[in-house]
């Protein structure tokens, strides 16, 4: 009796089928009545989408990109697809670089811009050298401690703590000394997407909720980042032709037009009027400046940054030269005992930098001594494995004015992830690394009318008092930032990693981890950025745990009195973002960008 339902069903089955096959034939339009060809044309059917593949290990989020000839990465996929663009006109990784920081000042500009500042670390390939662009923010010459209200927490942030901005000096001034092409070839691509438009994101709309009453303080500056002060849906096209016009104007006049003009004037005039102390003066006397990288070794590779008035990048160093003095490798990356010594490592480092770092022409700072060896071996004998440092301090270093700083003082009478971070390497062998910040998202939320773009707020990272022992706010002194765009270098001193990320603080730990996961623990691109990250405030026994890490790692931390943040998520807010290219023996190139922020590669 069963056999005899099996068989049934199974005929029914045929019976259907056939059918089913009967009807879809008919229904193609290959099927003509009376055509004798109908019944052995082929049934066409409708492509299907093909799944994104990594590309290559450890590319987890199909966030990179391979090629031989040119790589970048960096906030946006669209940015970095306008780099690589650059260098397949024939543009070398300056010209790129410089494209791709006005591309991402337009696709994320709460994070940076024209009104914003920013360092670069540049690998040259003809002189095998390497050298640094420092373009950070000014205070202008109203800039005394205790006289301005430098406030960034109030809504708005006040208007009194803008900045001489430093972008427009810094990247024309890269391409004047390393690129190969015009400033107006390099922007045209950006300024085409400006009018254009380009599709909202996620990001965009995220960074927007987190400062809208910043931005509704100014109607101007409502109306350039939203849809008549709602969000745009995602995927809308958003347009800046403001922007646009102002990179047109940059691009024909150059440094001048920007800092000592009209549209200077033009500038001054509304911030001014809004309650800011900008003065034409303030920017025809600013000017960029060409600083020597600091570097330390590490693991047979040396690692380079930038120095002043970055406090980012001596602790970056300092930090890797005390864990020299540790065996990570045998600890092993997911252990309770790595964790520990890079956490505590990281806190003495982060103290360091806060203590003794500033603008290096106002003041005599201890950079030698703060990245030596000799100095970080001390440091790590504050290290007991097992035992958490409960309150890291700083060292026992000197600071001082220098003799500008003396000067300017004796003629006084009375950042929260507005950061980002590029990378770009061409076929030359040329390799930039670059940081560029508004300090705050969207800085000062002040835009003025028909510029299309905000300026930063970056007094605020200024000590306004007189009593301070450092970092004290002073006519003309440059801004301190924690900016660290870091370059690695093999044996041979060519890079072989370029790497960096935004985050305030969590921006040193980041590049840290990224190199400790290259250098110490042998990883490659994919997952030195996508393996999970943790951070320490320097000031605190927090420590930020992404959940990628093991449950016995986790409790063993929890045992030495760290207070775990975050372990339940699998990406953080608080640990950076990286971005990052890798240069292979073979001369290709690996591109990622950290998923944890959207970020985005490209390459040829």
């Amino acid at each position: 009796m069963k056999k005899a339902i099996s068989l049934l069903l199974i005929f029914c089955l045929i019976l259907s089928t056939a059918a089913c096959g009967k009807q879809s034939a008919e229904s193609t339009p290959a099927a003509v009545a009376g055509s004798s060809e109908a019944a052995t044309q082929p049934v066409e059917t409708e492509p299907q989408p093909t799944e994104p593949s990594p590309a290559f290990e450890g590319d987890t989020h199909m966030t990179g990109a391979v090629g031989k000839n040119g790589a970048a990465a960096c906030a946006s996929k669209l940015a970095s697809d306008i780099a690589v663009q650059i260098m397949e006109k024939g543009g070398n990784a300056i010209d790129a670089a410089v494209a791709m920081i006005y591309a991402v000042g337009l696709l994320e500009p709460a994070a940076s811009g024209v009104g914003g500042a920013g360092q670069m670390v540049i690998y040259l390939a003809d002189t095998n050298e390497y050298v640094s662009i420092e373009y950070m923010t000014q205070a202008p010459a109203a800039a005394w401690p205790g006289v301005l209200d430098t406030s960034t927490s109030s809504t708005p942030p006040s208007p009194e703590a803008v900045a001489i901005p430093g972008v427009v000096h810094g990247t024309l001034t890269a391409l004047e000394k390393y690129g190969t092409m015009s400033a107006a070839e390099v922007l045209q691509p950006v300024i085409d997407l400006a009018r254009n438009g380009f599709p909202c994101s996620e990001r965009w709309n995220t960074n927007i909720e987190g400062r809208l009453d910043n931005l509704k303080s100014y109607e101007y500056t409502l109306n350039l980042y939203t849809d008549e002060g709602f969000l745009y849906e995602v995927g809308a096209t958003i347009k800046n032709p403001d922007l646009a016009d102002t990179l047109e104007f940059i691009a024909k006049e150059g440094i001048k037009g920007f800092y000592d003009s009209e549209f200077t004037d033009q500038m001054v005039d509304y911030i001014r009027k809004q309650g800011g102390v900008l003065t034409h003066e303030d920017f025809a006397q600013y000017t960029s400046v060409m600083r020597d990288p600091i570097s330390t070794t590490y693991g047979g590779y040396t690692v380079y940054t930038t120095t002043g008035p970055s406090n980012g990048g001596v602790a970056l160093l300092e930090c890797l030269n005390i864990l020299e003095h540790f065996d990570l490798k045998g600890y092993g990356f997911d252990s309770p005992e790595t964790l520990q010594i890079m956490a505590d490592a990281y806190a003495m480092s982060y103290q360091d930098g806060v203590s003794f770092m500033a603008d290096p022409d106002y003041y005599d700072l201890p950079v030698a001594e703060m990245i030596s060896k000799e100095y970080a071996a001390t440091r790590a004998e504050s290290i007991k494995i097992g035992q958490r440092i409960k309150t890291a301090r700083a060292g026992r270093l000197e600071v001082t004015l220098s003799e500008t700083g003396q000067k300017v003082m004796a003629d006084y009478t009375p950042d929260q992830g507005g950061t980002t971070h590029m990378v770009c390497a061409d076929k030359y062998g040329n390799v930039v690394s670059s940081t560029n910040t508004n300090g705050i998202n969207f800085g000062s939320a002040i835009a003025v009318p028909g510029t299309g773009f905000v300026f930063s707020a970056h007094l605020g990272n200024l000590n306004n008092t007189a009593a301070a022992r450092v970092n004290m706010i002073m006519p003309y002194i440059r801004v301190r930032s924690t900016t660290c765009p870091t370059i690695v270098a093999g044996a041979d001193g060519k890079p072989v990693l370029a790497i960096g990320s935004p985050g305030n603080w969590a921006l040193v730990s980041a590049a840290i981890e990224g190199v400790v996961n290259y250098i110490t623990f042998g990883m490659t691109l994919g997952d030195v950025i996508n393996s999970p990250r943790s951070y320490r405030d320097g000031i605190s026994k927090t420590l930020t745990l992404e959940s990628g890490y093991s449950e016995t790692t986790a409790k063993a931390l929890e045992a030495m009195g760290f207070e775990l943040e975050d372990y339940d998520k699998e990406f953080s807010s608080h640990v950076g973002s990286l971005a990052g290219i890798q240069i292979n023996e073979d001369g290709s190139f690996w591109a990622l960008g950290d998923f944890r922020r959207m970020y985005g590669a490209s390459a040829y």
